[in-house]
């Protein structure tokens, strides 16, 4: 009885508890469901649209205004479409503006950049007028007034200022409640405030530093490098992964990437800019040269074979637009295909050091008609180590672009306050692992850092500003912008270098570079050349670079290097032993000048982080070497030899299918019952074929076999080692002398048994 009053008094709780609960959560719960397309929603991480549980992407097209100043439109609009991704319907798609305050630290700019502010302040949601199926995309314009009216119906922007933004998704899938789908953060740099409406007073406007901003602007022409080998003389050949794809004429053609680079300094730095001044045009050599071999027509390697390329009219347009847009300004040569120049000088290659700068240099003034910058240097990711810092200051560099995040401060000193500081350099070994120094044979002209007398200088990224153009998207350029004002009212001096392989479009670039064109002409920033940062000499105390963990996992890997090593050597041996041949008239080293070139491919910092890329590119090249090796050859016999006597010498033909003379060393097996003499060096004449009388001694009868080898002077072989079938059907010496004494012996044996018979008769007779 006392068990069943126990359990009903516990029941009445429970129903009471519950009953309580209910009470006290039903206004909210009512209330959320009532508001459900007003209230702010609690902040989360932004999905990536590559993780499986993303149910829909948010792709922006348009913003206007990109930057806010007191003449622009009092609205921000903002377009783009909504795709279902998921495999589900979504319905009560809405999207809206949030905001946060203006950025006022480094801090909050990287937070903002990242995503992570907050955006408190909210707009009303604006439905779409469509559900999405599995697939489908809808698009959508957003308009909101910056200022004005209630909370929910403007951003409530008063103050000039740079605001984190956050275009923001909600949805409900199937079997699911409204919860946020995606958002997008963008900066927006308010330079002044527009009017409510026409005949409204404008608010009011940012305040101009005291002194304008320094701004340096390096301006990046670079692609992967797609070129294959080819035989001299033959059209370039360019890779292709896809049949009917031609990636680097995409690029250069009406709307690719490399074409809307250009086209934004046409449009945003015509000639005659003040803007101009500030900009830098940083360029890869083996582009130049590459869509220069493409203008005269080329082939398409991809995996169904070879065709005819298709881009030479847009590569020959994109090349003349170029040289019209960078003739009087400043042009930055890379190192020949971007080399990693760090991974060069950590495998001892420092002579492929000194020769992807030094042509890299002469390309960009021969194929642009400029002279270029020389003496600065712009390492991948803004990063270098000691070695190859000295390396830099052997081949006459005296100013390095770095990020601040490469450098050590020494104990106790404050942080550099400007965008120069001196470096340490110079005191690791400038010599390759050939022993060749990089200020004699390898470049008589470089002076060393003992002889300058001065350390290099560094020139400081900013690394705020790289980070905000870094991610790819349809708006890339609008965290550069909002960040750039936001440096620019600071008045701190600004180096802007996008990525390398800035994968913008043509709008985004233009509206980078009208940014800072309409900064410059508000007074925010001035311009500065280049070349006067890198003359600027630098205060404070000297600071030493430092390689950090993660530059090292994306360095070009070590057996890629190897593989760059022992090719390089392979060239310099063919080099000794290759001779101009009157026939052809063609030099030794236009044949082999682009194999060595060739070699920068395979460690070009494009291949960063990407170590199998890197290796089949190498390995492209090897295989070309194999085959110009292959290609000086023994003609195998078409069957055994004979040797009718002793002494009779080895025929062995050697073919040389090379437009220039090769000079060969033939070597025997040692094989008994041979003894074969030296041939001593054979030249072997261009695009023919040389028989060499090789002297040998045979002492034994029958068949055996000898193997020949071929290489050149310093070793490396030539051809497949061939296997010689020989018959000999002579006596040597020994064997004759053996014959003989046998012989002899036999009639003395004969002799001697008729005198014994004849003794034996006389006696018994």
């Amino acid at each position: 009885m006392r068990y069943r009053s126990t359990r009903g008094a516990a029941a009445v709780l429970v129903a009471l508890l519950g009953l309580t609960v209910l009470i006290l959560l039903g206004p909210g719960v009512a209330a959320a469901q009532a508001t459900t397309a007003q209230a702010p929603i609690p902040q989360v991480a932004v999905r990536q649209p590559d993780r499986p549980n993303v149910l829909a992407r948010l792709e922006l097209s348009s913003l206007s205004p990109r930057m806010v100043t007191a003449t622009s439109a009092p609205t921000l609009q903002v377009t783009g479409s909504v795709v279902n991704i998921g495999d589900r319907p979504i319905t009560k798609l809405a999207v809206r503006l949030q905001r946060d305050e203006a950025v006022n630290s480094d801090g909050a700019a990287a937070r903002a950049l990242a995503g992570l502010a907050d955006a408190p302040h909210v707009t009303r949601f604006q439905p779409l007028p469509a559900d999405l199926a599995p697939g489908q995309g809808s698009p959508f314009t957003l308009e909101v007034p910056l200022r004005g009216g209630t909370d929910l119906e403007s951003l409530q922007i008063t103050e000039p200022g740079v605001y984190p933004v956050l275009v923001n998704l909600n949805g409900m899938p199937d079997l699911g409640g409204v919860a946020r789908l995606a958002s997008v953060p963008l900066l927006l740099p308010v330079l002044g405030i527009p009017p409510e409406s026409p005949g409204r007073p404008p608010g009011p406007v940012l305040a101009q530093p005291t002194q304008p901003a320094p701004l340096t602007v390096l301006w990046p022409l670079a692609a992967t490098p797609e070129r294959i080998p080819s035989e001299p003389g033959q059209p370039i050949l360019i890779h292709s992964d896809r049949a009917g794809t031609d990636p680097l004429a995409a690029d250069v053609a009406p709307g690719g990437r490399l074409d809307g680079l250009v086209g934004a300094l046409e449009q945003a730095v015509p000639p005659g800019s003040p803007l101009g001044a500030a900009v830098c045009v940083a360029v890869d050599p083996l582009l130049l040269e590459t869509l220069d071999g493409m203008s005269h027509g080329y082939l398409v390697s991809h995996p169904g074979g070879v065709s005819e390329g298709t881009g030479a009219r847009d590569a020959r347009s994109w090349l003349d637009r170029l040289r019209v847009a960078v003739q009087g300004r400043c042009v930055l040569p890379l190192p020949y295909a971007d080399a990693d120049l760090v991974a060069l000088s950590r495998a001892g290659l420092t002579d492929l050091e000194a020769l992807a700068t030094s042509t890299g240099a002469r390309l960009a003034g021969d194929l642009l008609g400029v002279q270029p910058l020389t003496g600065v240097s712009w390492p991948a990711d803004q990063m270098l180590d000691e070695r190859t810092l000295a390396d830099l200051t052997a081949l006459q560099t005296h100013a390095v672009l770095l990020d601040p995040r490469g450098i050590i401060e020494p104990p106790g000193a404050a942080p550099a306050p400007a965008d120069v500081v001196s470096l340490v350099g110079g005191s690791s070994s400038t010599t390759n692992q050939g022993g060749t120094n990089l200020s004699g044979t390898t470049n008589p002209g470089v002076a060393t850092p003992s002889s300058r007398g001065a350390n290099p200088v560094g020139l400081l990224v900013d690394p705020l500003l790289a980070s905000a153009l870094g991610t790819p998207s349809p708006l890339s350029a609008q965290d550069g912008i909002g960040t750039l004002a936001y440096r620019a009212a600071a008045g701190r001096p600004v180096v802007l270098a996008p990525p390398r392989r800035w994968q913008a479009r043509g709008t985004e670039a233009t509206a980078l570079l009208t940014a800072a064109r309409q900064l410059l002409a508000a007074g925010f920033v001035t311009p500065r050349e280049l070349s006067t940062l890198a003359g600027t000499r630098p205060t404070g105390a000297t600071v030493a670079v430092t390689y950090p963990p993660k530059e090292v996992a994306q360095e070009i890997p070590p057996p890629v290097t190897a593989e760059v090593q022992r090719d390089r050597d392979v060239l310099r041996d063919l080099q000794v032993a290759t001779v101009l041949d009157p026939a052809t008239n063609l030099r030794p080293a236009t044949l082999l000048d682009p194999l060595r070139l060739g070699l920068l491919r395979g460690v070009s910092a494009a291949w960063r982080g990407l170590p199998s890329q890197a290796a089949l590119v190498t390995g492209e090249q090897t295989s070309r070497l194999d085959e110009l090796r292959g290609s000086v050859r023994i003609v195998p016999p078409p069957g055994p030899y004979s040797l009718a006597a002793s002494d009779s010498p080895l025929l062995i033909t050697v073919s040389n299918e090379l437009p220039v003379g090769m000079q060969v060393e033939l070597s025997l097996s040692e094989t008994a019952g041979l003894r074969a003499g030296e041939v001593g060096l054979q030249l072997v004449p261009a695009h023919s074929t040389r028989q060499l009388v090789i002297p040998a001694k045979v002492n034994r009868a029958g068949q055996f076999s000898v193997d020949a080898r071929l290489s050149t002077p310093g070793g490396t072989s030539l051809g497949e080692p061939s296997t010689l079938r020989l018959r000999s059907a002579a006596f040597s010496r020994v064997t004759v002398a053996l014959t003989a004494g046998a012989g002899a012996a036999l009639v003395l044996l004969v002799a001697r048994r008729f005198v014994r018979r004849a003794r034996r008769r006389r006696e018994v007779g």
